[in-house]
């Protein structure tokens, strides 16, 4: 017999950041304060997000993708409740995006058909997406779509705006 698949999300939360590819190095500020191996129950979780000030403060991307969930609710740049609309926000971010994109190819229209259907089909079992481009000069961007209530990875995470 096999198990149930697990419950959709109940809406997916977007984030970008686009910065300086030094910050998004320096790895100290990305990470809680605490290593999770296991998972944690809502309230540990939020205590491990408030012991370390730096990370809550940062808007850089997390190491770990569903560490979004931990940050403030202020970073959320939209929420969607449907697939579809969390893959149109991310792909009007990508589409703002590539004319600053360093590789070539990444400027290409049919690579980014490509990471589209790959984005809708993990949207649509309620997986996150997340995609990362270096740009001229030294810049770096990051566009992330991450499901909340429940979190595929870390479903104890509780939903940041709730």
């Amino acid at each position: 017999m096999t198990a149930p698949p697990p419950p959709m999300p109940a809406h997916w939360h977007c984030y970008r950041w686009t910065g300086e590819r030094r910050a998004y190095d320096d790895e100290s500020p990305r990470r809680p304060p605490h290593l999770v191996v296991q998972d944690a129950s809502p309230q540990e979780w939020k205590q491990i997000a408030a012991a370390s000030p730096a990370f809550m403060a940062s808007d850089v991307p997390p190491l770990e993708v569903p560490h979004w969930l931990l940050r403030p609710a202020r970073m959320i740049k939209a929420t969607f409740e449907a697939p579809a609309e969390a893959l149109g926000w991310y792909m009007g971010q990508v589409e703002e995006l590539a004319p600053s994109f360093l590789s070539e190819s990444d400027r290409e229209p049919d690579r980014q058909a490509a990471w589209s259907a790959a984005a809708d089909d993990r949207l649509r079992w309620g997986g996150d997406v997340v995609g990362g481009w270096y740009l001229r000069r030294t810049g770096f961007a990051s566009i992330q779509v991450i499901a909340c209530s429940p979190n595929r990875i870390r479903p104890t995470i509780p939903c940041p705006i709730r």
